[in-house]
C-alpha cells in the first residue's frame, strides 16, 4: 500500500475518521493490560529493576551534560561521555512513565514531571554528533564557527518527539497542564517548524539507510498524537511517506538491507510502529504494513539468525543481536511465515526505551515457543545487495553456515570488504567479521575510518593487491558473474575488479562453492584469479578469525573445527592477533591471517579450502 497510496486517500481516511473514536497505541491504553504485564512472570526482573533504578533517581537527581562536554565531539571527536551523561537525564522519563502506568504514586508523578522538564530544557535534541549535519563538509567547518548552526532534525531528536507525544498523550490527566503545553510547544518548536515549515530537505531524507525510516516515522507518529487538524496532518504524514519510500528502495527484491540485521531492527520497528498508529488513527483504512515488499523485508533477519546468538554482521552491525518479540509477534499478523527467534536471539525489555519496551511487552504473545529444533537448509541469493547466506541444521544445535558479500563500497554503514564472507561452525563465526568500530567523529570520516581495521578493507578477508586496498567509493564495486542455488551446493563468483585502484591490475574474480550434501558437513572452497598487465611486486590473501589459528601440518591452520588448507609452495603464513576495544571498554580479540605470495606472477590462481573436521561440544 505505501508505494500506491494517494494523497488524497490518506486525507480523505483522516477525515472521514476524524471524529470517531479512535485509541492510539490501544493497548497501552488499557488499564487491564498494564496490569497483565506487571503481573506477568516473564517481566518480573524488568519491574524489580525499574523500581530499583526509580530509588536510585530520586536518591541521587540526574544532572544535565556540561558545555564542556557537549562540545567535546569538536574538540576530540568523543561523542560518549556527553552520550552517557545524557541518557542518565533521560532516564527518568522513561522509568517514571512507566511506574506511574502501574501506580499512581505522587512522588512518581513528581518525578516524571521532573524528568520531562529536564528534557525540555536541554539546549538542543540532536546529539553533538549531529549538529550541522546538512552542511556538505559535516563534521568539518561546523565547531571552529562563531555562531552554532541551524536547528535540524536527527534520531535522537525525532525518537525524543515521538516517546513525549505518546507518554504526554497516555498520562494527560495525571500530569500538571503546564507539563503538557511544554511538550506541545517544544515539539512544535523542535520538531515540526524545523521539518515541515523549510522545504530544505533534511539530510537523512535522500538516504536509504535506517535515518530515514526512524526520523521520518518518528516525526509522523508525533504528529499523529499531536495534531487534531486532518488536512493538516495529511500534509505532514504525506511528506513522511515520501521519505518512507526513499528509505523501502534500500532493500533490494529479495529484502535485504546492506546495513545487516541490527540496524533492520532499528529502522524498521520504527516505521512499524508508525504503521501501526496510522492504522489506528485511521480505524483500518491505511495499513502500510499491507505492503507487498513487507514480507520480504520481514524475513531479513531470520535468515541472518545463525547459532549462538550470532548473526551474519556484514557492515557496521554487532556479531550478536537480540530482536523484540514484540515487533516479530506483530509482523506474523502480516506474513504468518515469520518466525519467533528463539531464546538466544530475543531482546529483554530495556528501561531505557519507553518505545521499545513498551511494543515488546503488549505486542508479545502470552506464550513464547521456541524455534530452537528448525532442521534442514535456509538459504537465499540477494542479488540486488549481492550477498549469499546458507544455513544447514543437520541435528538440534548443530548450525554451520557460510555468508558472503559483494555490492559496493559506499553503502550504508560502508566498510570496504567486497569478497568478504563469514563460516560459522556451532555457535562461532570462526572466519568472522571483526564488525562495528567505537563510534567518534574520525570514524566517520573517510580519510580516517579506512585506515581503521574495523571497516578498512586489510581487516577483511579480502585480498591485498600489488600493495593495494581496496577503495572507497561507489565506483568502487563488485559484478556478480554467476550465482547459483543447486542440490549440493551453492555457487557465488563475484568480478571484485574495480574494487581496486590498482594500475597493474586487469582482472581480479573470486569464487566461492559451499558444497553441502545432504547429511554430510558442508565444506568451502576458495578460489580467486588475477591477471596483471606486468608482474606485481607483491599479492596478499588476508583471513579474519575469531579464534586463534594453530599450524596442523605444512600449508594447514586448525581454527577450532575448521582447517584452513592452502599451497605451502606458494604462500607463506604469517598470524597476527587483533586487540579491538568496545563501547563497554572490554578488549576482544581478533586474528589475521596472511599469506604472502612468494613467487607472484602476471596470472595467478589461488585456491583455499575450508574443511570443517569436527563439531564443538
Amino acid at each position: 500500500m505505501l508505494n500506491h497510496l494517494t494523497l488524497r486517500q490518506l486525507k480523505n481516511a483522516l477525515e472521514e475518521t476524524q471524529h470517531l473514536p479512535h485509541p492510539l497505541f490501544a493497548e497501552a491504553s488499557s488499564p487491564e493490560h498494564w496490569k497483565r504485564i506487571r503481573e506477568d512472570a516473564n517481566y518480573s526482573a524488568f519491574w524489580r529493576k525499574l523500581e530499583e533504578q526509580a530509588a536510585q533517581l530520586i536518591a541521587n537527581p540526574a544532572s544535565p551534560p556540561l558545555f564542556s562536554e557537549f562540545t567535546l565531539f569538536g574538540d576530540t571527536g568523543d561523542r560518549i561521555i556527553y552520550q552517557k551523561k545524557r541518557d542518565q537525564l533521560y532516564d527518568g522519563l522513561h522509568t517514571f512513565s512507566m511506574l506511574t502506568m502501574i501506580e499512581n504514586k505522587p512522588e512518581w508523578k513528581t518525578e516524571l514531571e521532573n524528568a520531562i522538564w529536564n528534557v525540555c530544557n536541554e539546549y538542543t535534541w540532536v546529539l553533538p554528533a549531529h549538529v550541522g549535519l546538512y552542511h556538505n563538509d559535516y563534521p568539518n567547518g561546523i565547531w571552529d564557527q562563531p555562531v552554532p548552526p541551524r536547528e535540524t532534525v536527527d534520531l535522537v531528536a525525532a525518537i525524543n518527539a515521538f516517546t513525549l507525544a505518546e507518554i504526554v498523550h497516555l498520562h494527560a490527566d495525571k500530569l500538571h497542564p503546564w507539563i503538557v503545553h511544554r511538550v506541545k510547544e517544544e515539539i512544535d518548536r523542535r520538531i515540526f517548524q524545523v521539518y515541515f515549515h523549510s522545504p530544505v530537505p533534511q539530510n537523512w531524507e535522500l538516504k536509504t539507510n535506517n535515518w530515514p525510516a526512524v526520523c521520518s516515522a518518528s516525526i509522523g507518529a508525533a504528529a499523529i498524537y499531536m495534531i487534531d487538524d486532518s488536512e493538516k496532518l495529511a500534509g505532514m504524514i504525506w511528506r513522511v511517506i515520501g521519505v518512507l519510500r526513499n528509505y523501502f528502495s534500500g532493500f533490494d527484491e529479495q529484502g535485504a538491507t546492506p546495513e545487516g540485521p541490527a540496524y533492520w531492527q532499528y529502522g524498521f520497528s520504527h516505521f512499524v510502529y508508525f504503521a501501526e498508529l496510522l492504522k489506528e488513527r485511521t480505524q483500518g483504512r491505511i495499513s502500510l504494513l499491507e505492503d507487498p515488499k513487507i514480507a520480504s523485508i520481514s524475513l531479513f533477519p531470520q535468515l541472518c539468525m545463525l547459532s549462538g546468538s550470532k548473526v551474519v554482521n556484514f557492515s557496521d552491525s554487532p556479531d550478536e543481536v537480540r530482536l523484540s518479540t514484540g515487533l516479530i509477534h506483530r509482523l506474523q499478523n502480516y506474513v504468518p511465515t515469520l518466525q519467533l527467534p528463539s531464546e538466544a536471539y530475543r531482546m529483554d525489555p530495556s528501561p531505557s526505551s519507553w518505545l521499545d519496551a513498551t511494543r515488546l511487552m503488549f505486542w508479545s504473545p502470552d506464550q513464547q515457543g521456541s524455534d530452537d529444533d528448525n532442521e534442514g537448509i535456509q538459504e537465499q541469493l540477494f542479488t540486488g545487495n549481492q550477498w549469499v547466506i546458507s544455513k544447514v541444521s543437520q541435528s538440534k544445535g548443530r548450525m554451520y553456515a557460510f555468508a558472503a558479500k559483494g555490492g559496493h563500497n559506499e553503502e550504508p554503514h560502508n566498510h570496504n570488504d567486497l569478497g568478504h564472507f563469514i563460516l560459522h561452525v556451532d555457535g562461532v563465526n570462526v572466519l568472522a567479521d571483526i564488525g562495528v568500530g567505537v563510534h567518534t567523529k574520525q570514524y566517520f570520516q573517510p580519510q580516517y575510518r579506512y585506515e581503521m581495521v574495523n571497516a578498512g578493507s586489510h581487516g577483511h578477508s579480502v585480498p591485498i593487491v600489488d600493495g593495494c586496498r581496496q577503495g572507497f567509493g561507489r565506483s568502487y564495486r563488485s559484478d556478480i558473474i554467476h550465482s547459483q542455488i543447486s542440490e549440493d551446493e551453492v555457487q557465488f563468483i563475484l568480478d571484485v575488479t574495480k574494487a581496486y585502484n590498482c594500475v597493474s591490475l586487469e582482472r581480479l574474480t573470486r569464487e566461492f562453492v559451499w558444497r553441502r550434501p545432504v547429511n554430510e558437513i558442508p565444506q568451502l572452497m576458495i578460489k580467486d584469479k588475477a591477471v596483471f598487465n606486468k608482474t606485481p611486486e607483491s599479492f596478499q590473501e588476508v583471513f579474519i578469525s575469531s579464534v586463534l589459528p594453530q599450524e596442523s601440518g605444512s600449508g594447514r591452520l586448525k581454527l577450532n573445527a575448521v582447517t584452513m588448507s592452502y599451497d605451502p609452495a606458494l604462500w607463506d603464513a604469517h598470524v597476527e592477533e587483533i586487540a579491538m576495544d568496545s563501547y563497554s571498554k572490554t578488549r576482544y580479540h581478533f586474528y589475521r591471517v596472511t599469506l604472502n605470495c612468494k613467487n607472484p606472477k602476471p596470472e595467478m590462481e589461488s585456491e583455499f579450502r575450508f574443511e570443517i573436521t569436527e563439531c564443538q561440544e
